[in-house]
């Protein structure tokens, strides 16, 4: 990397993700909408405070997904309260968010109004500011993160999309598998749908997306089609010319990786935030050595994810730092979102403490148990997919 880049991809995190001994705050698991949530209150909150929505992969729980991400722990430094719904083994038995049935894509009805109800009643319970909700999830979480976007804009301020779909991607079980194996319709008809389902409510959107070039599970071309997606609904609702062009820059932490981002004209905060992770598999990207869905090397997906979520509010969506990337004219480091990652540092603890060697990925996600190379995992988490569709089919045609 040349070392202007170098020095621009250097700049600090104005967070520094903290250790899982640091999430020293209150866990409790709550009952909201008939289904378990665990909520993770930090020691001393912060006034305002926010709260961050995380939806789970399949075959994985609650508990689990804090592991993995150790959200927790930089909760506990920033002073937010994290939300982790649980879907249960009851309702379909890999775990998995249903995204791809129509029962579960529209406002006031099936799990998005579900998880909707449980962000409220978990705000209001524990005295979030409902101006700052968030969500974020992986893989099947991520594509409910992509719905809730499209159907609760009025309550979700931003949305974080690690290894997900577009919304409205697959309308039956077996074109779930097929999205994920090869992409969907075009970004801008995903678009106007997304535009379509936000009704009255109709609001920005900010979008983060995370998505690794050796994802064999979700295919890397849905990571692009999200981020095009959201640049579309994005566009529909601030309206045409409201949004620059892509700007770009790459830049090494743990693996390289390319950031596209998509700033707002008026004053150039970031709209759309899309990391392409060159090498990264099915994972959650500088989670916790050996949890599933997790790859210890960067970049830091959780402390990007809440650099990107911080400060944007409901009503201003936008009223956040400019984003600047290294060739961008008359810039010179990145005042909005972090563009440098503890994770790519081998010390830093929520990489799990050590650094794992090149290519080595915990990307199990209950699918692949082995500590296999990331590009290589694809196959079974795959299967995995595979048989959350088959049994979600034969729970349909029992009930």
């Amino acid at each position: 990397m040349k070392p202007r880049l170098q020095a621009a991809f250097a700049v600090s995190f104005a967070i520094a993700t903290a250790s899982a001994t640091a999430a020293a705050g209150t866990v409790t698991v709550e009952q909201q909408s008939g289904r378990n949530v665990r909520v993770f209150v930090p020691t001393k909150p912060a006034t305002p405070t926010p709260l961050v929505v995380m939806l789970h992969g399949c075959t994985q729980t609650a508990e689990d997904f804090a592991g993995a991400t150790q959200m927790d722990a930089l909760a506990e430094k920033e002073g937010f309260v994290v939300a982790y719904p649980e879907q249960s083994a009851d309702t379909i038995a890999t775990r998995c968010f249903q995204w791809w049935e129509p029962a579960h894509q529209s406002r006031d009805a099936g799990e998005p109004k579900e998880l909707a109800d449980a962000a409220l009643a978990v705000a209001k319970g524990h005295g979030v500011d409902e101006e700052r909700v968030y969500v974020g999830g992986i893989s099947a979480g991520a594509a409910m993160s992509v719905i809730l976007g499209a159907t609760y804009p009025d309550r979700f301020v931003a949305i974080g999309v690690i290894a997900g779909v577009e919304y409205k991607r697959a309308t039956t079980l077996a074109g779930g598998l097929s999205v994920s194996q090869n992409g969907g319709p075009g970004a801008d008809m995903q678009g106007d749908l997304a535009f379509a389902a936000m009704g009255t409510h109709a609001r920005p959107v900010p979008t983060f997306v995370v998505h690794g070039t050796s994802d064999g599970v979700v295919a890397p071309i849905n990571g692009d089609q999200v981020a095009d997606q959201w640049r579309r609904t994005n566009t529909l609702v601030l309206g045409e010319g409201a949004i620059d062009p892509v700007l770009s820059a790459t830049g090494t932490a743990g693996y390289p990786f390319t950031r596209k981002v998509h700033r707002n004209k008026a004053n150039g905060a970031s709209v759309i935030d899309y990391y392409v992770v060159d090498g990264l598999g099915h994972a959650w990207p500088g989670g916790k050595m050996g949890e599933s869905y997790s790859d210890p090397r960067g970049p830091d997906a959780t402390a990007l994810m809440w650099a990107f979520f911080k400060g944007r509010t409901r009503t201003a969506p936008f009223d956040v730092p400019p984003v600047t990337l290294p060739g961008t004219p008359g810039t010179t480091a990145d005042g909005g979102t972090a563009t440098g990652d503890p994770a790519a540092d081998p010390s830093n603890p929520s990489a799990g403490g050590t650094s794992p060697a090149a290519g080595d990925s915990g990307d199990s996600g209950g699918c692949s148990v082995t500590r296999e190379p990331s590009r290589h995992v694809g196959t079974a988490a795959l299967l995995g997919l595979g048989l959350a569709l088959v049994l979600g089919a034969r729970r349909s045609r029992r009930d």
